[in-house]
């Protein structure tokens, strides 16, 4: 009788237990399929990703010195194909060309194209020399004629990143 009672015990524990572990499952599915944040992959430093800026934010604050220290969000659009040691990422009307912060860290060569980024470091306009924009536009793997053709030189929306985020 005594035996029995235990096992009655262990039963009605063990199912008490299966089901409040069951409701505790569907839960924590449920909320974190909701809110649920793509996954993210960071190169250089780990970077907070709140009160990033889009590049009309980037300008305004670059409107007192030519240069601050920001966080910046947009799309992908290009990477270094040779080593991933620059990026181009749009937002809004602009472009803005990203290089990182004493080569200490790369991007991936190719597949970060359409992926959201944000980048933390330092925003500046940048002389671009015509040597510079046919080193980029190699690496970039344009033709030969194209390559040719840059003949001026450009000022461009430039980023120095100590940190980037890639979702993936």
């Amino acid at each position: 009788m005594q035996t029995e009672l235990i096992t009655l015990k262990q039963m009605a524990f063990t199912s008490a237990l299966f089901i409040a572990i069951m409701g505790c499952n569907d839960a924590t599915t449920e909320s974190s399929s909701q809110g649920e944040t793509p996954p993210q992959t960071f190169y250089g430093s780990v970077i907070e990703l709140d009160g990033a800026v889009d590049a009309a934010g980037l300008r305004e604050r670059l409107s007192d010195t030519g240069r601050a220290a920001v966080r910046f969000e947009g799309e992908v659009t290009a990477t270094c194909a040779k080593k991933g040691c620059w990026m181009d990422v749009a937002s809004g009307e602009d472009t803005v060309f990203v290089r990182f912060l004493d080569y200490g860290f790369f991007v991936p060569t190719e597949g970060a194209e359409g992926k959201r980024t944000v980048i933390e470091g330092e925003a500046f306009f940048d002389t671009i020399t015509v040597e510079m924009r046919r080193h980029y536009a190699e690496d970039a793997g344009m033709a030969a004629e194209e390559i040719a053709a840059i003949t001026e030189p450009e000022l461009r929306l430039a980023f120095m990143a100590t940190g980037v985020m890639i979702e993936d």
